[in-house]
C-alpha cells in the first residue's frame, strides 16, 4: 500500500496522535516480551522442547526487546525527546544513538524496525 491510499481506518487513526499512536505500538512490543519472558519460565514443557529449543526462545526474546527498544525510540522522539536525552539512559553517545535509531522514524505501527 502506497501512502497516497486510504484504508477503512483512516478516521480511527486521526483520532490519535502520532505520539499516542506511537506509545500504543510500543505498549503491544512490550507484551510481546513480556509473553516470550513467560514462555521461558514454564518448565512443564521442556521435554517436548528439542535440543538447544530454549536457547532459540532466549534469541527470540531478545530480538522482540529490540524492537521494543526502537519502538520506545521512536516514541521518545514522538514525545520531544531529544538524542542527546535518549542516548543518555541507553548508554551512548547522541550521534550513535541517532545513528542507530534515526531510521525506525519512518516506520509504521505495522512495521518492525
Amino acid at each position: 500500500m502506497t501512502r497516497s491510499e486510504t484504508t477503512p481506518y483512516d478516521d480511527d487513526r486521526r483520532a490519535y496522535t502520532r505520539e499516542a499512536l506511537a506509545r500504543l505500538v510500543l505498549s503491544e512490543a512490550a507484551r510481546g516480551v513480556a509473553g516470550s519472558a513467560r514462555e521461558l519460565v514454564v518448565t512443564r514443557h521442556d521435554t517436548y522442547c528439542g535440543p538447544g529449543g530454549r536457547a532459540g526462545e532466549a534469541a527470540q526474546l531478545v530480538e522482540s526487546a529490540e524492537w521494543t527498544l526502537a519502538w520506545a525510540v521512536v516514541y521518545e522522539r514522538e514525545r520531544g525527546s531529544s538524542w542527546e536525552e535518549i542516548a543518555g539512559y541507553l548508554g551512548i553517545a547522541a550521534d550513535e544513538a541517532e545513528k542507530r535509531f534515526a531510521p525506525g522514524l519512518a516506520l509504521t505501527p505495522t512495521s518492525r524496525p
